[in-house]
């Protein structure tokens, strides 16, 4: 027995040990160390960042990771993914990200059904991305349901269950509501104005003393946050003329608003600006695919952000859960077309985590979760490699399903010699 404890004891210090790491000479991309080219010394200890200097001591048994010449940035971000809801996409028992149940529509939250020990989670975080937007779809109605914020590991998964209410309109909504915008529109406006009615009323609702709804009660309570201004009505849509009409909504109902796709978001940017309402989108997307894209560009967020827009990105297109790290690759697009490069790093790390209330991610600065990823170059060059993960202050194997499965086959078919 006491063999065993000393066994416990051993293994439990050599954890503790493996908490304490000591980046050396990086340099640092994040806000806060804008174009600053002075390399620096970042300590993680107990999953936090516990200093940043030049010439930081080395604590007793802490791991040291020599990073001259390349850079430390914080773990990506991508706002619009299916990430721990879709395995295998042709295997419908793999995906949640859906219900085609009309008494499910606001109160399905994806949150339920997010598996930690998805292979999509290893393969994306091995690749530089450590937290996620996790978006559901709409099944039959115009509300999709709730979103939720994830950090890429196996254990304590999800951040925030109710990161906002995802919402469909445009063609998508139009195609759900019947064939017609107003339609979509005038669905959405009952939907709101049932869920003010029902929080004002509920114990009339509950005595069957009150008007029948629209939505079923347990969709009703998923508004309430919404219409109390608490959570964000996250709306996919991309038309102009749609994205002014959504406006002037959720002005009406006093909702707080996130617009997702935007594809000619640029259009109406100063109305976007006033109302401070944060844009979704993917900067590379420049095709009009659709009638409702036809303003399609690569310079969107460039000017979205000269418009004072804050900037969410995803990417890249159906790619966006099991290759969601390709962000970075949208990010760097959208520099190429004349994105501030630090627009850009903020577009997937610090605006996320303001816009989410994700406390301690997005910035490196002493006091915040280390989660970091040390790049072989610049990480927004696609020649670039994540060498080093590491997620509130513990560092992962780089290893994921995907590259044991290329290992295997390549071992079995390398040429001879």
């Amino acid at each position: 027995m006491k063999f065993l404890l000393l066994i416990l004891a051993l293994l439990h210090m050599g954890f503790v040990s493996a908490q304490t790491l000591l980046i050396e000479n990086a340099t640092i991309v994040s806000i806060g160390f804008d174009g600053d080219p002075t390399p620096q010394d970042i300590l993680v200890r107990d999953g936090k960042i516990a200093g940043i200097g030049n010439d930081l001591s080395v604590p007793a048994g802490a791991e040291v990771i020599e990073a001259s010449g390349k850079t430390v940035a914080p773990g990506f971000f991508n706002a619009e993914t299916a990430i721990g809801l879709t395995e295998i996409n042709a295997v419908d028992g793999t995906r949640d990200s859906y219900a085609e149940n009309d008494r499910i529509t606001a109160s399905l939250r994806v949150a339920d059904a997010i598996n930690g020990s998805s292979t999509v989670i290893p393969h994306n975080r091995s690749l530089g991305l450590t937290h996620a937007l996790v978006q559901p779809e709409s099944g039959n109605g115009l509300f999709a349901g709730t979103a939720a914020v994830i950090k890429l590991v196996d254990e304590d998964t999800v951040i925030e269950a109710a990161a906002g209410m995802v919402v469909m309109l445009g063609e998508k909504g139009s195609e759900l509501a019947g064939g017609s915008r107003a339609a979509a529109m005038a669905i959405l406006r009952e939907a709101i104005e049932d869920a003010r009615d029902y929080r004002a009323n509920r114990d009339n609702f509950d005595r069957g003393n009150r008007r029948d709804y629209a939505l079923s009660r347990h969709d009703l309570e998923a508004l309430g946050p919404v219409i109390a201004g608490e959570m964000p009505l996250i709306v996919h849509v991309s038309r102009a003329s749609d994205i002014e009409k959504l406006l002037l909504f959720a002005k009406k109902y006093k909702l707080k608003l996130i617009i997702s796709g935007a594809a000619e978001a640029w259009r109406v940017a100063e109305k976007l600006a006033a109302q401070k309402v944060p844009i979704i989108l993917d900067p590379i997307y420049n095709l009009p695919t659709s009638y409702e894209a036809i303003g399609a560009r690569l310079d969107n967020a460039k000017l979205l952000h000269d418009a004072g827009v804050t900037l969410l990105f995803t990417g890249m297109g159906w790619q966006n859960t099991h290759n969601a790290f390709l962000v970075r690759q949208s990010a760097g697009n959208a520099v190429a077309n004349g994105l501030p490069y630090m627009a850009a790093i903020a577009a997937i790390t610090s605006n996320p985590a303001s816009v989410f209330g994700i406390k301690g991610y997005g910035e490196i600065k002493v006091g915040n979760d280390a989660s970091l990823v040390i790049w072989s170059g610049d990480p927004l060059e696609l020649s670039s490699s994540a060498e080093v993960v590491i997620v509130n202050g513990k560092r992962y194997s780089l290893q994921s399903r995907a590259i044991r499965l290329r290992d295997r086959y390549w071992q079995r078919y390398r040429p001879a010699g």
